[in-house]
């Protein structure tokens, strides 16, 4: 879970969560398409996207600074928020905050835990696999001896490494390559583990909620049967109750 960071952080959150969520979008779609079409785009195009981007990575500086600043334990922040400072470190990764529904307490405890958590999941795959692309696609375009030379085959790598399949038709040379193989790799493996512990809480719940509805039910019809019973008992009483009232009224005559 969590740790609370004071009421006037989590002001400031509610209010800059969400355009700093675009701002992220838009970041990545402006650094992803300078990559993939940077030979069909004019140099001032190309200029002009990347002062967006020095923008946007300025925000990020200043968002973070901000947060650390307010937050009621300031360095604690910087240590439980790790995707704050990757976004100012590799601002193309700020979308992968989605990954902060797996921090929840709740996050396999309920129905709407598990959603939420399964999105988040799916989310996260297909960001991990739009920036792995295309920052592998930067680091290795240029280099002679690498065979990623379009963002097609940057989108086959990212897919056979992020699942661990690794058949080796595409891999990377540069040092910068293997340095994002490697993020993939360990960020694939994790998120790997939690779809399986996803779809594993999904299965018990399922199960758990069948045996409740059983059990729901067997309770139901044992409390018919007492109640039957009760008022078959409640019955016989009232006969006899009548009968003995009977004799009383009646000398002479015993009560069968």
């Amino acid at each position: 879970m969590a740790e609370p960071m004071g009421d006037k952080y989590d002001a400031y959150a509610q209010k800059t969560d969400a355009p700093m969520a675009a701002l992220a979008l838009i970041f990545l779609c402006v650094w992803s398409g300078r990559i993939i079409f940077f030979h069909s785009l004019p140099g001032a195009v190309r200029a002009t996207m990347l002062t967006v981007q020095g923008v946007i990575w300025a925000i990020f500086l200043a968002d973070l600074i901000i947060r650390t600043i307010i937050s009621k334990k300031s360095w604690r922040f910087l240590w439980t928020h790790p995707i704050d400072v990757i976004a100012v470190l590799v601002p193309a990764a700020r979308p992968l905050k989605v990954l902060t529904a797996f921090t929840q307490a709740t996050a396999f405890a309920t129905a709407r835990g598990r959603m939420k958590t399964m999105q988040a999941v799916v989310l996260s795959v297909v960001l991990l696999l739009w920036i792995g692309s295309v920052a592998v696609l930067a680091a290795e375009r240029e280099v002679t001896d690498s065979a990623i030379n379009t963002f097609g085959d940057a989108l086959w790598w990212a897919f056979v490494t992020v699942t661990t399949v690794g058949y080796g038709d595409y891999s990377p040379v540069s040092v910068e390559g293997r340095v994002i193989a490697v993020m993939m790799m360990l960020v694939g493996i994790a998120l790997i583990g939690v779809v399986t512990a996803s779809v594993a809480a999904w299965f018990v719940a399922l199960t758990s909620g069948a045996d409740e509805r059983e059990d729901e039910a067997r309770e139901v019809t044992r409390h018919e049967e007492v109640q039957a019973r009760i008022s078959e008992l409640e019955g016989k009483i009232d006969r006899l109750t009548a009968a003995l009232e009977k004799s009383e009224h009646s000398p002479g005559v015993k009560p069968q």
